[in-house]
């Protein structure tokens, strides 16, 4: 055997130990408490539940649904294993594309049947001297208009969250809570204590 090579075969050897240690797991996804999501269940595949998540972990999911009474204790909470579906909105998007081709299209639909002249267009600013103008003219000018009007328009963007990357169950411990209830006459306090 060749000296280089087995010195080759001995730093094989001695890095082969450490090139084979477990890769770490990622750590487990937590869902910031408040933020808007809608997820679908079992029961109903086709129906979606919006509203704000109050607590997920690899066992329970709860939300306030967005329909709840803003006072009192609203939640609900579902076993992970019903769930099919979550996803949390992360964001508005804009619509100035999808705006500015509908406009464009419109433009040009309107070019196309726009009064041409070419000697009228000498004197009216407003007959077109050939088609390619009108076209082009009206065209440019509902895209404009269109992309605005888009902007103006925000749709939500929902991501997808993995249901089997949400953390471990909570450990249950002593908890408090202090809270307003709204009751006949009034405000009433409320305080919790749970083992």
């Amino acid at each position: 055997m060749k000296p280089a090579l087995s010195v080759v075969a001995l730093l094989t050897l001695i890095a082969a130990p450490g090139l084979a240690q477990d890769v770490p797991e990622p750590p487990s996804l937590e869902l910031p408490v408040g933020a808007r999501v809608r997820l679908w269940t079992v029961a109903s595949p086709d129906q979606s539940v919006q509203g704000l998540l109050a607590g997920a972990d690899a066992g329970t999911i709860a939300l306030v649904p967005e329909a709840a009474s803003p006072l009192g204790t609203s939640y609900l909470r579902l076993p992970s294993e019903t769930v099919t579906r979550l996803e949390v909105l992360t964001g508005k998007k804009k619509q100035w594309l999808p705006g500015l081709l509908l406009g464009a299209a419109a433009g040009v639909a309107m070019g196309f049947e726009e009064h041409v002249d070419p000697v009228q267009c000498e004197y009216d600013d407003y007959t077109f001297c050939n088609r390619a103008t009108a076209v082009a003219a009206m065209g440019a000018t509902s895209a404009f208009l269109g992309a605005l009007v888009g902007s103006l328009i925000k749709t939500d963007v929902w991501t997808p969250v993995a249901l089997d990357a949400l953390g471990p169950p909570r450990a249950r411990g002593a908890r408090t809570g202090l809270g307003l209830r709204a009751v006949p006459g009034g405000l009433g306090a409320q305080l919790s204590v749970s083992f």
